[in-house]
């Protein structure tokens, strides 16, 4: 029962935050992508979406953000059970609550503007990682393809997967095979929603952008990274103690700033969404001096 109310705690404040404080940005119309009338990337990001139609087609007479708001709710609270589970890998089941405590308050800085993806992106890369650490490839496999339709940022899980199995593992045919399958699946879903939603537009670089608002930052660009990196700096705490797959996860941070400069926006912290399941695993570290020898530690996948 502890765990229950704390989970729907947590989700409900951080769902209430998102209703009250963010707002529906032009760049983003909410109405627009359910109607499928709006370009790739934010048109192609379909999961929640299709969820929300598909309710609204049931249930007509809700609103196209009444839609949104339920399926964001179902979002949030999926995470938050993922990151309980994955923060019990750590600590063990009776202090996993704490990981749902640090996922909100790292998160809840991060909300501004509505999008259908964001927590989508937070569940699937806690999930992803959860099954890789347990050694489960055939659910992992299965998580990464539907999250593929929420975000086609899963592809950075591909490297993700390689970087846990070093070195040892990567002499194994089976894990290149593996790979190859995750980047058939992401490869397969992408080209699938480009034939079913056509569109002529190329990708936006911001490069240029980017370069501007780094070389000439801002005090409210700086006041941004105030919050994630104290976080990053208490998570650097727990390094010493992390399980080595664990920390073979922190490629996350270099291929997110790659991303990020290439495709995104510095101002928009959000971007970097996909890393908060491993600060918060860091962060679970700093609280057991000595981790017991769980299998996930260092144990070879095994067959599939």
């Amino acid at each position: 029962m502890i765990y229950l109310l704390v989970l729907l705690g947590n989700s409900w404040v951080c769902f209430r935050v998102l209703k009250d404080y963010g707002y529906e940005g032009p760049w983003m119309p909410l109405q627009s992508i359910m109607s499928f009338d709006f370009p790739p990337p934010f048109g192609h990001r379909v999961l929640f979406v299709l969820l929300a139609d598909a309710f609204q087609a049931v249930f007509p007479s809700f609103g196209y953000l009444k839609c949104f708001f339920l399926f964001q709710l179902l979002a949030i609270v999926l995470a938050f059970e993922a990151i309980r589970r994955w923060g019990a890998l750590f600590v063990g089941a009776e202090l996993s609550i704490l990981a749902q405590f640090l996922l909100a308050v790292i998160l809840i800085p991060t909300l501004h503007y509505y999008d259908f993806y964001d927590f989508g992106v937070v569940f699937f890369f806690t999930a992803c990682l959860h099954c890789l650490f347990m050694n489960r490839f055939i659910p992992y496999l299965c998580l990464l393809t539907l999250g593929t339709f929420n975000h086609e940022i899963t592809l950075l899980l591909v490297p993700v997967f390689v970087a846990i199995h070093f070195p040892e593992s990567l002499r194994r045919p089976r894990i290149w095979g593996q790979t190859a399958l995750q980047l058939a699946a992401w490869g397969g879903v992408r080209a699938l929603l480009f034939w079913l939603l056509p569109s002529d537009v190329s990708p936006l670089v911001r490069i240029q952008t980017n370069l501007q608002m780094l070389a000439h930052p801002t005090p409210g660009l700086l006041l941004r990274y105030v919050a994630p990196a104290i976080w990053m700096g208490i998570a650097l705490f727990g390094y010493r103690r992390a399980p080595p797959r664990l920390k073979r996860t922190l490629l996350l941070l270099p291929l997110l700033v790659v991303t990020t400069f290439v495709y995104g926006q510095f101002n928009e912290v959000r971007q970097f969404d996909p890393l908060i399941p491993v600060i918060v695993a860091l962060i679970l570290c700093c609280f057991q001096a000595d981790l017991p020898d769980r299998a996930f530690r260092e144990a070879p996948p095994p067959a599939v």
